[in-house]
């Protein structure tokens, strides 16, 4: 995003082949035309069932039975294609494996698959993991190419709502599911035929490597890197038709914040200036600088600039003379191609981040003072908080103590919550090994350790309030597995592929954070023995942290003890009504428990063993959430089993399906007829609405909300 490169000092072959669809808004259907009279929903709906028999499906079960690595018998499969789509796949996971899972959910159901492999990505609403999702889409881009490329503006748009706090009347804009970096991501990764692999483009998965031996030139590298862009966009459609729609997608959105840029331009009012600026898109600040990292694979921003210059009647646009009579008829010439890219930089993208108030390129130009630290994305800060404190630090200090004092705001909402988490405890760990006479003498270290502890805190916060905007969890507790399996406290520092530890401890807390009093003072751990933590409110996020840090972890994966050696005695002990008991259980684990059936001649699972022992003791048996953390594939359960619900991610908004039910979810009010409220009675909800909490239920609530319902299947 450097808006200072020279295009001019590159040894980037800027030009395009012929692209006449490029001007097209039926591109899709010229390069990639629909079946005739194909409803690809209808025919897969219709299609009649296969015939059963009881004994051969018995058989058949007993293929779906596994052991996890303690030997505890689980199941490889929910026995449900589209439960498996939603909780099975992972970032790691082989090519052949997504096939294996996403082809038998799409001949099931294809609008669900779509829904599912947004949900992946959604930031907001979903896992929030944009490595399994350009997987998950790769598949969807081999198979079905069209609803693939058709759908990739949902990323972009903003249809995830948000309400409004109490007393706002506000209509607070949507927020999307990905960010415009995908579609440079994607585009980049297919032109590289990467796109299905672990091999990520501009993702940050390690350091980089310097080669020293048989490297070509950068010229013949660049030289090379063409021919395959050329060859690809004229011999593959599919890959014409996505390089198309990213280019028109950023072209549209540019175009409307140039006129944006305009009109503030244009006025001398601050409020409107304002104003003006929250309605710019971030298509400005991900948009492709010319010459550098997505352009130099792609040359996208040469697409992105003939279609601006294409429609440069309609805004009275001045261009250079030199391309005056240009006509899109032919393919640009390598000066008309640079003069263009240059006149985008110039006259698009510098002047509307520089209204957007882009933090990166103020911070190359060392111009910290202008930097609204309220407007700073999550991840930016998340990074450069560091920078900030060393380079603008009055600023920057009164800044994080308005946000501590609630004057001003912090992002934090889109962070993963072990990220904040490990963070703090790095912090607090590197703050705490300064020598008490050290601590005097580097006084500017120490407080550096205190104020990135302060922008953890605070953006923990903001998550917890962020989700808090949607409900609270009601009669539930976390228990959180701290076995051996589970990762060590000591690798902390492992942000991008952290052990499961992390973020059981992360989403414990989190949980505690969302639930209604008295459920929110703590959790319950278990290894060897299961124990209850208790936070304490007088003592601040850090010292709660250290606390937990500090209690029993190690050992084996005893889930089983947490109900018959902690929950059923104390019951038993002090006399607690069955209406008194915890109603659900969120468990944060690798689900590699150990064994615990009781009855060596069945199959049974933990779930079963403990719905056993409940039943034994004559209480009912809570729902349970089964949260995994882990990379292992197996599951606790089919996708039928009543009271239990099965997810898997790191993300917080996932916990947004549990948030806002209502204490009395068995009844419902019905209006009788009458006008007076004393006319509304009370009913019983139907035995139906009663059993969807299973893992196929929970799976349709979080896919089926309003916001993926643009999404179109198309092929």
């Amino acid at each position: 995003m450097n808006s200072n490169f020279n295009i001019a000092c590159t040894t980037q072959i800027t030009t395009l082949p012929p692209l006449p669809e490029l001007y097209n808004p039926n591109y899709l259907d010229i390069l990639l035309p629909p079946p005739p009279s194909y409803d690809p929903v209808s025919s897969i709906k219709n299609s009649p069932s296969a015939p059963t028999n009881p004994m051969m499906s018995a058989l058949e079960d007993t293929t779906n039975r596994v052991l996890t690595q303690n030997n505890a018998p689980a199941y490889r499969s929910t026995k449900d294609h589209l439960l498996d789509a939603f909780h099975r796949p992972t970032s790691s996971a082989k090519v052949a494996e997504f096939e294996n899972i996403f082809t038998p959910a799409w001949q099931t159901d294809p609008e669900v698959t779509l829904r599912i492999i947004f949900y992946l990505r959604s930031i907001h609403e979903g896992k929030n993991d944009r490595k399994l999702f350009y997987r998950a889409w790769n598949w969807l881009y081999t198979h079905h190419p069209r609803t693939a490329i058709q759908n990739l503006k949902q990323l972009i748009t903003g249809s995830c709502t948000r309400k409004a706090k109490e007393g706002d009347d506000r209509e607070l804009p949507g927020m999307s599911h990905g960010y415009w970096k995908d579609l440079l991501n994607i585009l980049c990764l297919a032109a590289t035929d990467r796109l299905g692999t672990h091999d990520y483009f501009n993702l940050g998965n390690g350091r980089r490597v310097r080669v020293f031996k048989g490297i070509k030139s950068r010229k013949t590298r660049q030289g090379t890197r063409y021919e395959d862009l050329c060859k690809k966009l004229e011999d593959d459609k599919k890959f014409r038709a996505l390089y198309i729609t990213v280019a028109r997608l950023f072209a549209e959105q540019l175009e409307q914040d140039k006129r944006i840029v305009s009109q503030i331009e244009a006025t001398s009012d601050k409020d409107q200036k304002s104003q003006l600026q929250w309605k710019l898109s971030l298509a400005g600040k991900w948009a492709p600088t010319p010459g550098c990292a997505h352009d130099r694979i792609t040359n996208i921003t040469t697409a992105i600039a003939q279609l601006l210059h294409a429609n440069r009647q309609s805004h009275s646009w001045s261009y250079p003379s030199a391309l005056s009579k240009y006509a899109h008829v032919t393919p640009l010439v390598a000066d008309q191609a640079n003069i263009l890219r240059s006149y985008f930089q110039r006259w698009f993208l510098t002047p509307i981040r520089k209204e957007s108030k882009v933090p990166e390129p103020l911070m190359s130009a060392k111009r910290w003072d202008d930097i609204i630290y309220n407007r700073v994305s999550a991840v930016c800060m998340q990074n450069n908080s560091g920078r900030f404190y060393k380079y603008d630090y009055e600023r920057f200090a009164k800044y994080m103590h308005d946000v501590t004092m609630g004057k001003k705001s912090i992002a934090g909402a889109t962070l993963l919550p072990h990220e904040i988490l490990m963070r703090l405890i790095d912090y607090d760990s590197e703050l705490r090994e300064l020598k008490p006479d050290e601590r005097d003498i580097d006084k500017i270290q120490a407080d550096f350790y205190k104020s990135q502890i302060n922008v953890a805190v605070t953006q923990w916060r903001a998550l917890v309030d962020r989700l808090k905007e949607s409900g609270r969890i009601e009669n539930a507790i976390a228990v959180c597995d701290v076995s051996g399996s589970m990762g060590t406290l000591s690798d902390y520092k492992n942000r991008k592929d952290p052990s499961p530890l992390f973020p059981a401890m992360a989403m414990s807390m989190l949980l505690a954070a969302l639930a209604k009093p008295p459920f929110n003072s703590g959790f319950i751990t278990f290894h060897q023995e299961p124990e209850f933590l208790k936070f304490s409110e007088l003592k601040s996020m850090t010292e709660n942290v250290k606390d937990l840090a500090s209690a029993k972890w190690g050992g084996n994966t005893d889930l089983k003890k947490v109900f018959t050696k902690l929950l059923l005695p104390l019951a038993k002990q002090n006399n607690v009504k069955n209406e008194d008991m915890i109603k659900r259980l969120f468990i944060f684990s690798d689900m590699q428990f150990d064994y615990a059936s009781t009855n060596k001649f069945m199959w049974e699972t933990n779930y079963d063993a403990i719905a056993s022992e409940y039943k034994a003791a004559g209480y009912d048996v809570p729902e349970i959430v089964y949260w995994d953390l882990g990379k292992f594939d197996t599951v606790e359960v089919h996708a039928d089993r009543k009271g239990v619900a099965m997810m898997r991610g790191f993300s917080g908004s996932m916990m947004k399906v549990f948030l806002g039910e209502e204490e009395e979810e068995d009844v419902v009010m019905v209006d009788s007829g009458e006008e007076e409220d004393e006319d509304m009675v009370v009913v019983d909800k139907p035995k139906d609405e009663k059993d969807k909490f299973t893992p196929a239920g929970i799976m349709r609530k979080s896919v089926m909300k309003n916001c993926f319902d643009g999404l179109v299947v198309l092929d």
